[in-house]
């Protein structure tokens, strides 16, 4: 198996990164730990992968307790 990967553009702030979604274990999303409610926000606001900085920095701005808006 190759690693190329696919280059995608983030939609949220449009950096390109290549994605390895078929090898999560080296896409550039690996290691960025999401919560439950921070993935539901994810899945209802993006059709596609984030970059990495972008994901890092929603893991860390999300709301994370129940009855917490989403910002």
């Amino acid at each position: 198996m190759t690693n190329v990967g696919i280059t995608k553009r983030c939609p949220r702030c449009g950096a390109a990164f290549v994605c390895h979604h078929e090898q999560p274990e080296i896409c550039q999303c690996a290691g960025v730990v999401l919560n439950e409610k921070a993935r539901a926000y994810l899945r209802t606001h993006y059709q596609d992968c984030l970059c990495r900085a972008c994901l890092i920095n929603l893991s860390l701005t999300l709301p994370t307790k129940e009855g917490t808006e989403d910002q």
